[in-house]
């Protein structure tokens, strides 16, 4: 399975909406996923298990520690 787009609303450092194209980066199969530390790498992955299985992709977080603290009261915490 290849990712193509994700979509995360109020998840994890990120208050809003934000979009991941994936197509974008091209079809052969490996990505690197880099950037310093606390950039939000473990989020991406979070959101793709997230949206697959309706967990963490870690024993060390509950779904519920998944939404952002930044994200207004009416913004829906939610990946596609």
């Amino acid at each position: 399975m290849r990712p193509i787009r994700i979509e995360m609303s109020a998840f994890g450092p990120y208050a809003g909406k934000q979009t991941i194209e994936m197509d974008r980066l091209g079809t052969s199969g490996i990505y690197l996923i880099t950037g310093d530390t606390g950039a939000g790498k473990t989020t991406i992955f979070d959101a793709i298990v997230f949206a697959l299985y309706g967990t963490a992709s870690s024993d060390r977080r509950s779904g519920d520690m998944l939404r952002s603290r930044y994200a207004e009261p009416d913004t829906p915490t939610e990946v596609k």
